[in-house]
């Protein structure tokens, strides 16, 4: 898994608000991984994290306080707010 492939997973669920709706639900990492593999995108924990991390690391407070689930925090990182879904 890599960095491009969690970009297109993150695209996916900004194109689809029904995927969208079940990653705010998600409330664990495993939860993100299990629905990336079951709308076919191959994810690893691990790398996930990492990225995440990275991509949180720059992140402004006020653009964290709404992050409330493992699948906020992947939308937010990857490309796919609900900012920018919003704007879309």
């Amino acid at each position: 898994m890599s960095l491009s492939a969690l970009r297109s997973f993150a695209a996916s669920v900004s194109a689809d608000g029904q995927l969208r709706d079940k990653l705010h639900a998600a409330t664990r990492v495993d939860d993100v991984v299990s629905i990336a593999a079951a709308h076919g995108h191959s994810l690893d924990k691990t790398v996930l994290l990492r990225e995440q991390g990275k991509a949180l690391a720059s992140a402004q407070d006020h653009q964290l306080a709404p992050i409330n689930s493992w699948g906020d925090a992947l939308l937010h990182a990857f490309g796919s707010s609900e900012e920018q879904v919003d704007k879309a």
